[in-house]
């Protein structure tokens, strides 16, 4: 699984090799096991490169990993990719606000709308 999380990684980073000459040079990662409503089970891997550079999480749930960047959010910590499991609608969008986090597909072509597919994600419990 190591292997398959910084192949993940390795991906998400090419993009930032080309436009700014190299990817960062350190980075740190922390993995996270979610029981979340219904006892459904995900862990999030987070890794932030350089002191202030891109972070992105790797969701390993129903036994597939899906690799996730940054986004923008008004509070909280949200990360978001165009890509998702098979038969959804769109990408993935994985939002921890406050301790709990939400894992929701993209609906259409946009990002503007979602549907949720786990909610009340909590480490601990």
């Amino acid at each position: 699984m190591r292997f398959a999380v910084a192949a993940l990684l390795v991906l998400a980073l090419a993009p930032v090799a080309a436009a700014g000459g190299g990817p960062p040079t350190s980075g740190t990662s922390r993995t996270f096991h979610y029981t979340c409503d219904g006892g459904q089970r995900i862990s999030a891997t987070y890794a932030t490169f350089g002191q202030s550079g891109p972070t992105f999480v790797v969701l390993n749930w129903r036994g597939r990993q899906y690799g996730l960047a940054e986004a923008l959010s008004a509070s909280g910590a949200r990360y978001a990719s165009l890509a998702g499991p098979a038969g959804a609608r769109g990408g993935l969008e994985w939002w921890e606000h406050q301790g709990e986090s939400t894992l929701s597909t993209f609906v259409g072509t946009g990002t503007g709308r979602t549907q949720t597919l786990l909610t009340g994600c909590l480490t601990g419990r």
